[in-house]
C-alpha cells in the first residue's frame, strides 16, 4: 500500500512540474498574431533566404546619404542596373513601372523578377508588387480599411493572415499599375503611416 501511495505521489509532482514548465515557456514564448501594425518579421526571414535568381542584383550601396527632409524621407539612388533590370521586365509585362523616388534613409533596390504576370520589387526593407491587373490576395483578408494617400490617390491597407504570422499590405492603383507595398518589421520606423508616406511617393518610370 505504501509503495502505491508513493507511486501516486511520484506521478502526481511529476504533472505538476511538467505543469509549471508548460506555463513558463508560454510566457517566454512571443503571441503567434502580431500586436502591433508592424509587417510580420517572419515573412521578411522567409523573403531573405530565398534562392538568389539569375536576375539578382547587387547595387553597391551609397556612401553618403541625401539630408532627409521634414517626413523623414529622402530621395532614394537608384542603382543604374537595378532600375534599368526592373524597367526592362515591366516593359515584357507590357505595363507602365512604378517606383517611389523618396523612402527613408538607406533603402535600396535589391532585385526585381517576374512572377505569374506581376512585377516583384524587393527593396531591404520593402517588397512591392506590380501588376496590370488587380492583384487578389491568395489569402481572404481578414480586415481591410480604405484611406487617401497624401497625393490623393485612393488606397486600400489589407490585413492577410498566412503562413507564419500577419501582415499588412497597402494596394493602390496609379498610372494604370497595380501596386501592393509592404514594410518589414526591420524597417524603422515600420507603422501605417510611414507607408502610407512612401506610397505617395510613386512616380511612373520610362
Amino acid at each position: 500500500m505504501n509503495k502505491m501511495v508513493k507511486a501516486v505521489a511520484l506521478i502526481g509532482s511529476g504533472a505538476l512540474a511538467a505543469g509549471i514548465l508548460y506555463l513558463g515557456v508560454s510566457l517566454l514564448l512571443p503571441p503567434v498574431l502580431p500586436t502591433s501594425v508592424a509587417a510580420s518579421e517572419s515573412t521578411a526571414a522567409a523573403r531573405n533566404t530565398r534562392v538568389a535568381k539569375k536576375s539578382r542584383e547587387n547595387p553597391a550601396q551609397s556612401t553618403s546619404q541625401p539630408k532627409p527632409g521634414p517626413n523623414g524621407l529622402v530621395k532614394i539612388q537608384y542603382n543604374p542596373v537595378a532600375k534599368n533590370n526592373a524597367l526592362a521586365l515591366a516593359r515584357t509585362l507590357h505595363m507602365t513601372l512604378l517606383l517611389p523616388t523618396h523612402a527613408y534613409p538607406k533603402v535600396a533596390l535589391n532585385e526585381s523578377y517576374a512572377s505569374h504576370g506581376m512585377l516583384n520589387l524587393e527593396f531591404n526593407d520593402m517588397v512591392v508588387i506590380e501588376s496590370k491587373n488587380p492583384i487578389t490576395p491568395s489569402y481572404k483578408p481578414a480586415s481591410s480599411l480604405g484611406v487617401t494617400l497624401s497625393n490623393g490617390i485612393p488606397a486600400q491597407w489589407l490585413l492577410l493572415y498566412g503562413v507564419g504570422a500577419g501582415g499588412y499590405r497597402l494596394q493602390f492603383q496609379q498610372d494604370g499599375t497595380y501596386v501592393r507595398l509592404q514594410l518589414f518589421g526591420a524597417y524603422i520606423p515600420a507603422g501605417l503611416k510611414n507607408a502610407e508616406q512612401i506610397a505617395a511617393q510613386f512616380s511612373a518610370v520610362s
